[in-house]
């Protein structure tokens, strides 16, 4: 099952989202960064569910981290409540990269930069596309995405993105 774009309030967020971490990312903290779609590791980071150390098991979390990590990864960190470094986090697919303690708020905006370099709705309908898309059939999957494209692609934004192109200039995106 894939990780669903939201928060327990049910809220769900299209806009990318990037998860910071540095030190310890631990139970309800590791649910959360596991709402988001990007996470920047410190050096300095350790992830982990150690709940099941004090008698209580995590939910949200067992429900998340399997789509992010893959089952038998995923088990591990939830079964045995042990901590996984930074690195480990990458190697799996929690995090993305790792960076210096120092640079970790630098690097999460680096990548939100480069993230606002695409236009807004055409940015937001891929992320919805992507994450509805991995629970749905092929074939539905790829009609709910030419859905989304369709409506996207009469926003002012896609005009402004097809002139820009033509006059060779950086595009001035609206979110409309």
């Amino acid at each position: 099952m894939p990780t669903v774009n939201s928060f327990e309030s049910g809220l769900e967020l299209w806009k990318p989202t990037i998860a910071a971490v540095n030190h310890y990312c631990l139970g309800y903290g590791l649910t959360a960064v596991l709402a988001c779609d990007f996470v920047i590791a410190a050096d300095d980071a350790q992830f982990g569910f150690p709940e099941v150390r004090i008698g209580v098991p995590t939910i949200v979390g067992a429900l998340r981290l399997p789509g992010r990590v893959g089952m038998q990864h995923a088990l591990e960190i939830l079964l045995t409540g042990d901590r996984i470094s930074a690195e480990d986090a990458v190697a799996i697919g929690l995090a993305l990269r790792v960076v210096p303690r120092t640079e970790l708020l630098v690097a999460a905006r680096e990548l939100a930069v480069r993230l606002c370099q695409g236009a807004p709705l055409a940015v937001r309908a891929v992320n919805e596309i992507a994450h509805r898309g991995q629970g749905l059939p092929w074939t539905e999957a790829v009609r709910f995405g030419e859905t989304m494209r369709r409506l996207v692609h009469t926003s002012e934004d896609a005009r402004e993105g097809l002139t820009a192109h033509a006059e060779k200039r950086p595009p001035r995106w609206q979110g409309k």
